[in-house]
């Protein structure tokens, strides 16, 4: 037994010093490291690949070159596109994958997320990004303000409070929210504005299609719904209303407490939101330096946040999408398997009633 263990060990030392002597490795200069790969939409069978490569300062006039082909097939993109920058194409420094919308609408996105999901050198953390126009303009354009195209896009879509409307979908998200029968997919939608980019909408998967697009303060409900404690700063602009027109909110911490009745074919909820904020701005004709105007404030946010989340519900009950996840708490309670099926019905017939109760905590510039 110990000569078989010495013989493998033996044989082991002869492979890996043969493999050291024989085998040669790639240094950084000869490798071209994607950091962003983009999608675009050509006929049913290709589609247009290009790719963001960061250039180390001073080696090219432009610190991220761009480089475009037609391809059937992620890997053969990738092998046509390193003939182009006469270096291999790395993509273990994939940061962000960007499709158009007509790319998203057509049902390509899953398979192309796939082929990265599965490849071991990708991170999980990879961006995902719908674009409104062409990817490769958006890649290829300037942005005076923002040169570097890589760390322009890795800032834009790395999660900070105040943009926490936005559900910064990596591709482990995706995946998730495309195997889970309860949760559909939302990624940020983005549009080139101006010389800059902009998250303007978020867009709404029902399956593997894109099919349709809610606003960022729709969005921001949603993630209140989910259950997330830190919101991003809300921009209230009363409709209706004489006395109270507009006024910001910030430093906003909310709490979530949904109770259903159990049953798929009469389903209800009822939804109760808690918020406490700091009120940083003010237009209207309010004196409030009173409390009982302050309280007066307080319920019309209440009733302004109340029917904002109830016309995002119908708006999703429409679509049969649950993004939110509220058919779970009909799933918790039923025996068997659940199904996708199951969650667009819950959402289709869904009986809800919403109540929010708004404290503001102090005050800002006040007119």
């Amino acid at each position: 037994m110990k000569k078989l263990i010495l013989l493998f060990f033996i044989v082991g030392i002869t492979l890996t010093a043969g493999c050291t002597e024989t085998g040669q490795r790639t240094s950084v200069e000869e490798l071209s490291l994607v950091s962003s790969i983009g999608f675009d939409l050509v006929n049913d069978k290709e589609m247009r690949m290009t790719v963001g490569i960061p250039q180390p300062a001073g080696e090219s006039p432009e610190l991220t070159e761009s480089y475009s082909v037609n391809t059937e097939m992620v890997s053969e993109g990738l092998v046509k596109l390193s003939s182009k920058t006469d270096k291999m194409i790395v993509i273990n420094q994939l940061r962000t994958l960007l499709f158009s919308e007509e790319f998203a609408k057509n049902g390509k996105v899953t398979e192309i997320i796939e082929h990265f999901y599965r490849n071991p050198t990708v991170g999980n953390k990879v961006r995902i990004v719908i674009v409104k126009d062409k990817v490769e303009d958006v890649l290829k354009a300037d942005y005076p303000e923002n040169q570097h195209m890589d760390a322009y896009l890795n800032e834009l879509f790395e999660p900070k409070l105040h943009t926490s409307f936005s559900p910064f979908t990596s591709i482990h998200d995706y995946m998730n929210t495309q195997t889970d029968p309860v949760y559909h997919t939302m990624v940020p939608y983005l549009e080139k504005k101006e010389g800059s980019l902009e998250v303007t909408k978020v867009a709404l998967f029902d399956s593997e299609k894109l099919v349709d697009t809610i606003s960022t303060e729709q969005s921001l409900l949603i993630q209140a719904l989910v259950g997330l404690k830190k919101l991003s700063p809300i921009d209230i602009k009363f409709k209706d209303n004489e006395t109270d027109k507009h006024l910001f909110l910030e430093q906003i911490e909310s709490d979530v407490n949904i109770k259903g009745n159990k049953n798929i074919d009469f389903p209800k909820l009822n939804i109760d939101l808690k918020i406490r904020a700091v009120l940083v701005e003010y237009k209207g004709n309010r004196d409030l330096s009173k409390v009982d105007e302050y309280e007066k404030l307080e319920k019309e946010i209440n009733k302004h946040l109340e029917r904002e989340i109830k016309e995002i519900l119908e708006k999703l009950q429409k679509l049969e999408l649950d993004p939110a996840g509220l058919s779970e708490y009909f799933r918790m309670q039923h025996k068997g398997k659940w199904t996708e099926d199951l969650t667009k019905k819950v959402i289709a017939s869904l009986d809800y009633k919403v109540k929010v109760e708004m404290k503001v905590l102090n005050t800002g510039t006040l007119r």
